[in-house]
Order: structure tokens, then C-alpha cells, then sequence
């Protein structure tokens, strides 16, 4: 990870290898949309492990990482307590997925489930309908730290792995399609990539440790880069366009929204990469987050961002400021 001079140190971050979360200690060999293909096919065999939906009596939100919506629910993935959790608009914790291992990468699409875990170094995939296991995208070891996950309208899978440079491509049934990146800074590649978001036409990855945003075609082809490494700022201004720690990115419209953990904002840019304004707020306030680490569209237009040091999800204000 590129070295940054903001005070905020990157272990303080999630990207230190879940080094908050877990002690920085190192294991071994290291926006909700319709579809996501049948759930009754082409499941692959059981991994030895899996998570177990639970009764969600007395659960709760440990420190929250990724965060996605669907049909009204919002989850999050939490890595200190190795589960997701699902909760309604009043808060109130609904679906409970338990038995994980250092859950990170999350995402929704129609009935599934979509969990990257860590520890076991897979992509795990659930039914929501049925609380069952279907099957693992690529099986156990495939990853080394599936940080980030995306899924389009016709059921492609985006996953980050972030410990390897690589993004990796799905097709609905779960077949490995492409790879995009590598370790580098050239156009293209990636130091250790953060986040992702996916629509028809895009695929659009937080590049952490080059500070920028790289926008990619469905086909893979390199298509353009946005940002820089903000080293210094005083005013709002400074901050427009540039980045100290990419933590999460998701796309509203043509706008890709990014999630400046070391700043606890997210910037609002337009599909040029031109900044149109600011959203969220250091603080402990209602619509406030001490540190953000990821950020979600809600089908309703609610910005929703994680706040793991006060246990919660956050809906943000989306005047811009």
C-alpha cells in the first residue's frame, strides 16, 4: 500500500488487511440490482465451512465494513463478529448470517446473498429466500482478501481482491470470465483496489493505494482514470478530485459516488470525473460518521454509509455541500 502523508495512519483504515478488525495479524498465503442467476442450479459442493442463517435474537452490529440494500433491507458485513446482518427501515435486525470467517466484500442481487470471506478465501453465495448455502464463485483459496464485491443487472459478478491487484469477473452462473488489473501504477492497474461498482456499461474500481478511481468497459478494456493523492488541503476546494484512502464507491445515475475514509466524506463526480460536491461529515450526529468504509445507493435514493466505530449504518444528507 502506497505510503500517505495524512495523519491518519492506513492501519487505522480497514484496508490494512482488516488490520483494525483483527490485529493486523496476517493469515497464511496472503448498488442492489434484479438478477444473479437460479439459485437452484449449478450449485458446486459444500465448502467445509459455511455460514448458518440464525435466530437474530440479541444480534448485533459489531463493526460494520461493507453495506448494501435491496428490497428494503439493509445488510452489512462484519468482520470483528464474522457475521451479516440485515436490518429494517427501523433499524431492527431482520436476517442474521452467522459462522463466517473475516467477512469484507458484500453485495445483494435479487434472492442472493453475495460474501466475500476472508478466512476461507472465498466468495460465498446465498439464498435469502431459502437461508441456504448455494455455492462458492471459484472455491476456497481462490482469494486472498475479497475486499469488494459488485453485481450488474444481468448477474455479472465484480470481485476486488485487494492482497492480489486483481479484479476478477463472473458470469451469473458463476463462471470466472476475466481479470483486470495487476500490481502497478500505470493505467490499469491497481495498488491494492478498495472497492467497486458496476452498471450496464462500467465497471468502476477504487484504486486505494494510487488515490484514484479507474473506469473500466463491461469488456474489460481500460476506458479512463480520475484523481490523485491529496497531500495537503485547507478548504473544501483542495479536496475536489483528489483522494487519501479510497474505502468504497458507488454509482447513482451517470455520478460515481466516492468514500474518502482518511476525510469522511464522500465526493460526488460526475461521469467525467468533475467533482459536483460533498456528502457526510466527520462527527457523531445522526446523518455523521467517525470512520466511513463503505458506501451504498439505496433503490429510494438514501446514500447509505458504514460507521463501525459507533456500531451502525448511516444515512447521509444528499444536499451537496
Amino acid at each position: 500500500m502506497a505510503k500517505g502523508t495524512n495523519t491518519m495512519t492506513r492501519c487505522s483504515l480497514l484496508f490494512c488487511a482488516v488490520g483494525v478488525l483483527l490485529g493486523c495479524s496476517e493469515r497464511g498465503g496472503t448498488p442492489p440490482s434484479p438478477g444473479g442467476g437460479n439459485p437452484s442450479t449449478a450449485a458446486l459442493p459444500d465448502p467445509i465451512t459455511t455460514g448458518q442463517f440464525t435466530a437474530v435474537a440479541n444480534v448485533k452490529l459489531a463493526y460494520p465494513t461493507r453495506v448494501a440494500a435491496a428490497g428494503g433491507t439493509v445488510y452489512a458485513s462484519d468482520a470483528r463478529a464474522n457475521q451479516v446482518v440485515g436490518t429494517d427501515a427501523d433499524g431492527k435486525v431482520t436476517v442474521a448470517l452467522t459462522g463466517l470467517d473475516q467477512p469484507l466484500g458484500l453485495a445483494v442481487a435479487g434472492d442472493l446473498l453475495y460474501v466475500g470471506n476472508r478466512g476461507r478465501g472465498d466468495v460465498e453465495v446465498y439464498s435469502l429466500s431459502l437461508r441456504k448455502y448455494l455455492r462458492s464463485l471459484g472455491g476456497a483459496g481462490t482469494f486472498a482478501m475479497p475486499n469488494a464485491i459488485a453485481v450488474a443487472a444481468d448477474g455479472t459478478v465484480a470481485v476486488v481482491d485487494s492482497k492480489q491487484n486483481l479484479v476478477r469477473i463472473f458470469s451469473s452462473s458463476g463462471a470466472p470470465t476475466l481479470s483486470l488489473g495487476g500490481p502497478g501504477a500505470a493505467a490499469g492497474q491497481f495498488n491494492f483496489p478498495s472497492a467497486v461498482a458496476m452498471d450496464d456499461t462500467r465497471i468502476v474500481v477504487g484504486d486505494q493505494g494510487n488515490h484514484r478511481v479507474q473506469i473500466f468497459d463491461r469488456q474489460g478494456a481500460f476506458v479512463a482514470s480520475f484523481g490523485g493523492e491529496l497531500t495537503s488541503g485547507k478548504s473544501r476546494d483542495d479536496y475536489r478530485g483528489k483522494f487519501t484512502s479510497i474505502a468504497g464507491v458507488a454509482l447513482a445515475g451517470a455520478d460515481i459516488l466516492v468514500l474518502d475514509a482518511a476525510h469522511a466524506t464522500v465526493q460526488v463526480l460526475d461521469g467525467t470525473g468533475r467533482c459536483k460536491g460533498f456528502l457526510g461529515a466527520s462527527g457523531d450526529c445522526g446523518s455523521c460518521m467517525k470512520l466511513g468504509l463503505d458506501v451504498a445507493v439505496a433503490a429510494d435514493g438514501r446514500v447509505l454509509v458504514t460507521d463501525p466505530e459507533n456500531h451502525r449504518i448511516v444515512t447521509l444528507a444528499t444536499e451537496l455541500r
